[in-house]
């Protein structure tokens, strides 16, 4: 339970407070794998490395409650069946917490797409960044010029993706939300 309430804080931290500890880590890793372990970097790695971090507690906090909701009678009858813990998690558990992650990976999925400002603060090169970042480079661009044709088709490139997304999934999503509701 405590560390449950870690993670839950994790979610209350702003996202902006901690973006120069980012930076700054993301800045010493990418020196220490050039110094000592690769010679090459590139900084889309950190970048996915970081998604990876801040994307554990809303995860963690969902699972927990959503795994809650399941039987416990089914974990000891695998354990006196003989089953390890691993096993009865990978062969019984999580086949039955598959809408709960489901639900985690799409709303994470969502989210770290549409995701812009850790993208410009640790990938210096415009070429690497992501498409949310680049549509924004566009729209700063047109300050200058009037090509709303290309801003427009940016955002549906943009924007796409999710709505196919959300219409293959969406159901998935609500019945893994709402199942993690019962305790």
């Amino acid at each position: 339970m405590p560390i449950r309430t870690f993670f839950a804080l994790g979610m209350g931290i702003p996202f902006q407070m901690i973006l120069v500890p980012l930076f700054l880590a993301s800045h010493s890793i990418s020196v220490f794998m050039i110094d000592w372990v690769t010679g090459v970097w590139d900084d889309r790695i950190s970048l996915v490395l970081f998604y990876v971090v801040l994307s554990l507690p809303f995860s963690v906090f969902v699972l927990t409650g959503f795994f809650r909701t399941l039987p416990s009678e089914l974990e000891e009858a695998a354990a006196l069946d003989g089953a390890s813990p691993f096993r009865t998690f990978r062969t019984i558990m999580f086949p039955l917490a598959r809408p709960g992650v489901i639900t985690v990976f799409v709303l994470n999925l969502v989210s770290l797409w549409n995701e812009t400002v850790l993208v410009l603060v640790l990938v210096p090169d415009p070429d690497e960044r992501t498409l949310p970042a680049a549509l924004l480079n566009l729209y700063n661009a047109m300050q200058f010029t009037s090509n709303w044709g290309g801003l427009f088709a940016g955002i549906v490139i943009v924007v796409m993706p999710m709505i196919i997304l959300y219409l293959w999934v969406g159901r998935r999503i609500i019945d893994g939300m709402t199942q993690g509701v019962g305790r």
